[in-house]
């Protein structure tokens, strides 16, 4: 017995010892799966980097820890991330005076050409010559206000309507003009609908614009339905200003979409990332009204997003799709009351662009590196980097751009599912459970064994 005591004894030190030793941390640039060259465009103490798309696609982890920044002789320099993201813009809502018309066709011999005529009870007369749509149906005149400003973006139109219909669509067609004399397209075929499935309800009451215009040019937008009999009034338009888009600050990352069924389709990232937005992209002509769901990953379950419609026309998409804080690893799109078309959708997520800001510190050439999943975070904080004092001295916004150039693979694929010593140190401690438990077992079947032996001996 008390050889088996010091044998248990014996292997409960070696593998706690094993399970509590400390390692240090991967550091080097052979500890990451994938880096590229720099090109420094001058001599300076800092320098800038614009992380290219590969680096948000490979990288392991979504807050982009297993960045670094490594010299001539492999020695990590230290370095900052910073999100370039826009000053919040709060979206002004402005309400539009609302005239209902009456269409009426005037005969083309008599004009010459086609010309439609749109006439309201309180003495507004609209002619639009050509073939603006090729039905004309329930027409509204929309008045902005006199003190639009100079040059605004028109993000948005919102329509209400008090009437419960359980199910219509409808398309819409604009028009602008400064004068109710000529007009000219804003916008063709741009969906509008209520549709009830079951339980499933889905309301279409928004239309995406997101044009930049001129009070000069703009006073009046005509709204076009291509629905003789509408089954609901209009009764009041508000219209959103937004501000221009900022396309630097945010990255595009493409999805792999796969075809689950007739009716699903699942959209998948090879990493959790935080998106803020997804932006869908249909067949031209496309009207897909769908429900949205999500997951942070592949093992998550899925959490219902909303209920809107796709739509893909005239070179204008529906507006992208805001998301709630957190990582994304997978969409899912169901249609309502549809079928998937042919060329399935396509999905991109947006995330905000992030730059890298070094020391130069050593020889180079510099080397940018990424893709290692044991990886700690050691980005250090801007005051850290250049200190305040310091900062006051030099201008942030003319440290020089680095170029991202040839790219390397120094350590390969498999640091992409490397553990870190915390998760080792984890595993040896499932293992010595295991491992003391398994011998536990050992001991007693020994013991039963020798107890069983004397016993037959007597």
């Amino acid at each position: 017995m008390t050889t088996w005591h010091g044998v248990v004894l014996a292997a409960l030190i070696t593998a706690t010892g094993a399970a509590i030793s400390s390692e240090p941390l991967p550091d080097s640039p052979q500890d990451y799966a994938f880096g590229a060259t720099l090109d420094l465009p001058q001599p300076a103490s800092w320098y800038r980097v614009d992380l290219p798309l590969d680096v948000y696609t490979q990288s392991t982890w979504p807050d982009l820890r297993d960045v670094r920044v490594f010299n001539r002789d492999g020695e990590r320099v230290p370095f900052t991330l910073e999100t370039q993201s826009a000053a919040p813009h709060a979206p002004v809502a402005i309400p539009l005076r609302v005239f209902p018309l009456d269409s009426s066709p005037v005969e083309a011999g008599e004009q010459g050409q086609n010309v439609v005529r749109l006439h309201s009870s309180s003495g507004v007369d609209i002619r639009i010559e050509g073939e603006p749509v090729e039905v004309v149906g329930k027409s509204y005149l929309l008045a902005l206000p006199e003190n639009m400003p100079e040059t605004f973006t028109l993000a948005q139109l919102k329509l209400t309507w008090p009437e419960a219909v359980a199910k219509w669509r409808s398309k819409v067609t604009l028009f602008f003009s400064a004068d109710m004399r000529s007009w000219t397209t804003l916008q063709e075929n741009a969906p509008v609908m209520e549709l009830a499935s079951g339980n499933d309800r889905l309301k279409i009451d928004q239309i995406n614009v997101n044009q930049t215009m001129s009070a000069d040019g703009v006073r009046y937008l005509l709204m076009v339905f291509d629905t003789p009999n509408l089954p609901v009034t209009i009764k009041q338009v508000t219209a959103t200003l937004g501000s221009e888009p900022t396309p630097l600050e945010q990255v595009q990352i493409a999805s792999r979409g796969q075809r689950v069924s007739s009716t699903e389709a699942q959209y998948q990232w090879a990493q959790p990332q935080p998106l803020s937005s997804l932006s869908v992209k249909l067949a031209e002509g496309s009207v897909l009204p769908v429900e949205i769901a999500l997951r942070s990953s592949a093992s998550a379950g899925w959490q219902p997003l909303s209920k809107t419609v796709l739509w893909q026309r005239n070179e204008q998409a529906s507006a992208p799709i805001t998301l709630p804080e957190g990582v994304v690893q997978a969409v899912r799109i169901t249609t309502l009351d549809a079928r998937l078309p042919g060329e399935l959708p396509q999905i991109s997520g947006s995330r905000s662009r992030q730059s890298l800001l070094f020391n130069a510190q050593g020889k180079g050439p510099f080397m940018l590196a990424w893709g290692n999943r044991a990886a700690q975070s050691a980005a250090v904080t801007l005051d850290t980097l250049i200190p305040e004092a310091l900062r006051k001295q030099i201008d942030l916004a003319a440290i020089p751009e680095v170029q991202v150039a040839e790219r390397i693979t120094p350590g390969g694929q498999d640091r992409l599912t490397a553990t870190s010593p915390a998760e080792r140190q984890g595993l040896w401690k499932t293992w010595l459970v295991w491992g003391v438990l398994l011998l536990g077992v050992v001991v007693l079947v020994w013991m039963a064994l020798h107890i069983w032996r004397e016993v037959k001996t007597r």
